[in-house]
């Protein structure tokens, strides 16, 4: 297996976590940069406690540790679980972009089409593993941080800076709440970053801080960007914010319509997020079923992703709700999940010494 370096492991992350932008509302209205910052730098310790089991035992891949931590028995009901919080995932971050795809089209294309390219897309990004992933988002990187830098720059002149204050109006109660959500969707699925990356390289747990870093340095500069631009009232009256602020951008009689390009960027994130959890689902099933290729398993999820989300799709509205659900339940599954693992194979490594 290629070893897969620190940049590498950033770009991967960076290109995943971005893609909050594209369906991040403004709920806490000139708070939520705050409460963007606070989940980011929350996510760091995250990020080291999920690296932990891979550093302990650097010789197997990840899905081989809960295995060795609990045997074969637990370490198959431990992976069974996140099997199906990762299909839950990979649900919900096809049908985030479906929806948005939905919307901003007003409708015009079908569901289920849009759930096809999505998912043909991710599927065939992931289906030669992680390192060929890996390799596919090192130039898309570019494409997304250039297309949202620019963005940013055209927007300063716009921006209205007094739409900041006052701040914490309402005090820190409004932004803890929301500081919980956002650690665990986005910022927690480093999680899942760590699995398929576990045992592919040694610069994992260094690559996926710097990603978590920059990906927070850039979430709240477009917050920032989308209350200053829309104003509070006007960021919270609308599902899309970032696109909303992209699309009223002055950017010259010579180029129109700036937010195709700015929204088209981040849909290939959402492309790369999906890839990654079809990559984790391979590696988990493979891991319980003990056969099958990894291939046939990405397109055999990616098959019944489909079904699910062609027949779960609804409004915006009911997808929020759904959204808030998710954020609820996947944080501390995956904190437990992690610290149970990281407990285990220290017990493991322990007992070898």
């Amino acid at each position: 297996m290629k070893r897969i370096n620190g940049r590498q492991t950033t770009c991967l992350l960076l290109v995943v976590l971005s893609g909050w932008s594209l369906t991040m509302t403004a709920e806490n209205g000139r708070n939520g940069w705050i409460a963007l910052a606070l989940a980011c730098a929350c996510s760091l310790p995250l990020a080291a406690l999920c690296c932990l089991p891979s550093e302990r035992m650097p010789q197997a891949q990840w899905f081989d540790l809960p295995a060795a931590a609990f045997g074969s028995v637990f370490g198959g009901l431990y992976l069974t679980v996140l099997t199906a919080l990762a299909f839950w995932s990979l649900c919900m971050s096809v049908l985030g972009g479906v929806i948005f795809l939905r919307t901003v089209s007003g409708g015009q294309w079908p569901v289920w089409l849009l759930t096809v390219a999505v998912l043909l897309c991710a599927a065939a990004a992931a289906q030669s593993g992680i390192e060929r992933l890996v390799l596919w988002t090192e130039p898309v990187v570019w494409v997304v941080v250039i297309a949202l830098a620019v963005s940013l720059l055209l927007s300063v002149r716009q921006l209205d800076w007094n739409q900041l204050w006052p701040m914490l109006s309402g005090g820190w109660q409004t932004v803890l709440p929301r500081a919980y959500l956002l650690l665990s969707v986005p910022f927690g699925e480093v999680f899942y970053a760590a699995a398929a990356l576990g045992g592919t390289g040694s610069q994992t747990r260094t690559g996926l801080l710097r990603a978590c870093v920059l990906a927070g340095v850039l979430l709240c500069l477009l917050y920032v960007r989308n209350i200053c631009l829309l104003g509070e009232a006007g960021a919270q009256a609308v599902f899309y914010p970032s696109y909303t602020a992209a699309s009223v951008l002055e950017f010259g009689k010579s180029f129109q319509r700036g937010e195709v390009l700015i929204s088209g960027s981040l849909i290939v994130c959402t492309v790369a997020r999906a890839a990654l959890l079809l990559d984790f689902l391979s590696g988990s099933v493979q891991a319980v079923a003990r056969h099958g290729s990894g291939q046939q398993i990405v397109w055999g999820a990616a098959i019944l992703t489909g079904v699910v989300c062609t027949m779960a799709a609804g409004t915006n509205r009911s997808f929020a709700d759904a959204l808030h659900l998710y954020q609820l339940v996947l944080f501390p599954v995956v904190l437990a999940a992690a610290v149970l693992l990281a407990i285990g194979v220290c017990i493991r490594t322990k007992k070898q010494g």
